[in-house]
């Protein structure tokens, strides 16, 4: 069931489309709620998203569900769109109001300074928008879960220090981080930033899947003019304008970094050959569109508890090595059925996991189809560079650690284990040998997961220009993690979520000056 909080909220295609706007927004997600919450301040928004409501879906709204949705896939009603990438990966797109911030695990922290200035932002309007979002969507934990203490102690016991009690900011050593779920258990995504929008000024069409952006070139210049999108549930196509009376009204793609090169791709934006296999007209020849994915892996180890767990995500972090090493943890209850059928007793567990922040290896996405429903195909080539492989062996001996720590003790079954000091591991054990590299390094490779924080596809610099436009085309631009050519290293949620408020922020300032 689903429900709709906001009056601006509809499945009304026909009367979505009959009128202008001075933005049109493809993608009600991360970023694109934050940011027509905010040019709704003083202009008419029309977000486009494909996905229906977040709200009334205990699924997305509670914590106790986490992960039920990523289970549930189809090609193109549920809520989380699986898509096998061709490194062989599983891995989800959201499809819903609200984006990935609707399935994630909650964990909320903000890139370091060092990020920031890397991407050219202004630091102060940065804080503004982070101070922006937090005010509804971050919430501090009233108390940690058994697991998320044992391992902030035994973080602390092998040395990631110092320990930074809790705090939103990126720094290095061990650390509590905010949440989008409260302490009620209830999530809170970037739908819930609407609450800011000016209700007269916007309005959010669900159940719509952008197909292709329409320009114009009147004025010789090619200029997005609206866009073409098919109602999700009847199919039916429409077409939806930006206002032509307005000097600077635009279209802007916030589909994400799967969503908004495959747009552009079918569009006509893209590299020439690529386009001309799918016998799509060609607008513009940008090689970069698609170019320079990146996704970050991760090595897990999975324990089993002799003692009762609650389910609990991500609360502590371990910051090491430079910030090229991330270390979380989650715990997870199953009932596991008896012989007879019967759920006979729960199984307790604990997850224990190293993100490889800053990877080095790329890869690229391209068009299987021109149904924008379809996903396109997606490689990352994981661990093609070989010093993210170095980089996850090295984050694999941190855990194995941990694992010798005198906090872990109390997960320890006594003399009957196939892990370290008594651990009993549910699933694939590290290696006996610690030392040995090699065995390390097959580990990851074997048991190669993903953080879903994949990024990358329409890079400033190649794709759009600092100011988020696509570069060569007017009224047009590409605000989310696809602009990220690196991510932030933590979880990128709180960071696209400022960029949207930030990038939002920055065109009503651009918009006063210029008249």
């Amino acid at each position: 069931s689903q429900s709709y909080p906001y009056p601006f909220m509809t499945v009304d295609a026909e009367k979505a489309a009959a009128r202008k706007y001075d933005y049109i927004i493809v993608g009600g997600g991360t970023a694109g709620c934050p940011l027509a919450a905010t040019l709704s301040q003083n202009y008419s928004v029309l977000v486009l998203e494909r996905g229906g409501s977040p709200y009334g879906n205990p699924e997305i709204e509670s914590g106790e569900y986490f992960g039920k949705p990523l289970k549930e896939t189809n090609n193109y009603t549920s809520i989380a769109q699986g898509f096998l990438t061709e490194d062989g990966v599983q891995l989800d797109r959201a499809r819903v109001l609200g984006g990935g911030t609707a399935l994630n695990a909650g964990f909320y922290s903000r890139a370091s300074s060092a990020y920031v200035q890397s991407m050219g932002w202004e630091e102060k309007l940065v804080n503004e928008s982070y101070q922006w979002v937090e005010k509804t969507n971050a919430f501090e934990p009233d108390r940690l879960s058994r697991w998320s203490s044992a391992l902030k102690d035994a973080l602390l016991e092998v040395g990631v220090v110092p320990d930074n009690g809790f705090t939103v900011d990126h720094v290095e050593g061990t650390k509590i981080s905010a949440s989008t779920f409260d302490n009620n258990g209830t999530r809170h995504t970037a739908a819930d930033l609407l609450k800011h929008a000016n209700p007269q000024n916007i309005v959010v069409l669900l159940n719509a899947t952008a197909s292709r952006i329409l320009f114009n070139s009147t004025s010789g210049n090619l200029k997005a003019s609206g866009v073409e999108f098919m109602n999700s549930v009847d199919e039916k196509s429409y077409q939806v304008l930006t206002e032509e009376s307005s000097c600077c009204s635009e279209v802007i793609l916030s589909a994400g970094s799967i969503g908004s090169p495959q747009l552009l791709l079918l569009s006509g934006i893209g590299p020439s050959q690529h386009l001309k296999q799918f016998n799509i007209p060609l607008l513009s020849n940008k090689p970069s569109v698609g170019q320079g994915l990146q996704d970050s892996p991760r090595a897990t180890i999975v324990l089993q508890s002799p003692i009762p767990l609650n389910v609990s995500s991500i609360q502590v972090v371990g910051i090491l090595n430079n910030s090229q090493h991330y270390i979380f943890s989650s715990s997870f209850v199953q009932p596991v059925p008896s012989s007879n059928g019967s759920a006979s007793f729960n199984e307790y567990g604990g997850v224990v996991f190293v993100k490889i922040a800053f990877p080095s290896s790329r890869g690229n996405l391209s068009l299987l189809s021109r149904d924008p429903r379809d996903n396109p195909s997606v490689r990352y080539n994981y661990y093609s560079d070989p010093q993210d492989l170095q980089k996850c062996v090295q984050g694999l001996k941190v855990i194995a650690n941990l694992c010798g720590t005198a906090s872990m003790m109390n997960f320890a079954y006594n003399g009957k284990s196939s892990g370290t000091g008594g651990l009993r591991y549910i699933g694939p054990p590290l290696p006996n040998d610690k030392s040995n590299d090699a065995a390390m390094g097959k580990f990851c490779r074997d048991n190669l997961n993903t953080m879903w924080h994949f990024h990358g596809g329409c890079h400033i610099g190649s794709v759009v220009d600092k100011r988020y436009r696509v570069k060569g085309i007017d009224g047009l631009r590409v605000v989310d993690g696809s602009t990220f050519k690196d991510g932030p290293g933590t979880n990128p949620q709180a960071t696209t979520l400022m960029l949207g408020r930030y990038a939002g922020m920055k065109i009503l300032q651009e918009r006063a000056t210029s008249g």
